[in-house]
C-alpha cells in the first residue's frame, strides 16, 4: 500500500542552527525498509558530527551550498550534489552563506550512530 508522509507527519529534531525532519522510518511507515531525513541548516550552521554505521548512505543536496567534512577531508557541496558515505566514515556538514538543505537516505542497520 502506498504511503505519503508530509511535513505534518514528520518527526522533527532540532539543534543549534539545524532542523531534521524524519520522513521515513519504521515508526512512520510501519516497516524497517529505509530511513529518510530532510536536513535544513541555517546559513553558516555546523551540523552534528556522525560516524556512519554498518550501511552505506546517500545524501542529496536539495538547495544551498556549503561543505562536508568526511574523515577530515573538506569537500564542497552545491545544489544537486550527491555524497556517498560508507560504513565507518566520520562526517559533518557546514552550511554556506545561503544555508543548506539535504535529503539523507539509508537502509536500516546500525541506526543509533546516525540519529
Amino acid at each position: 500500500m502506498p504511503i505519503i508522509i508530509n511535513a505534518e507527519n514528520a518527526i522533527i529534531t532540532q539543534g543549534a542552527g539545524w532542523t531534521r525532519f524524519t520522513v521515513a522510518d519504521a515508526e512512520l511507515i510501519g516497516a524497517p525498509a529505509m530511513i529518510t531525513h530532510r536536513w535544513i541548516f541555517e546559513p553558516e550552521a555546523r551540523g552534528p558530527k556522525f560516524e556512519q554505521g554498518d550501511t552505506d548512505q546517500l545524501l542529496y543536496v536539495i538547495r544551498g551550498s556549503g561543505k562536508t567534512i568526511v574523515n577530515g577531508e573538506q569537500m564542497p557541496l552545491t545544489g544537486e550534489s550527491v555524497l556517498w558515505v560508507e560504513p565507518g566514515e566520520r562526517y559533518q556538514f557546514v552550511a554556506g552563506e545561503d544555508g543548506l538543505e539535504i535529503l539523507q537516505g539509508y537502509a536500516p542497520g546500525d541506526q543509533e550512530r546516525n540519529k
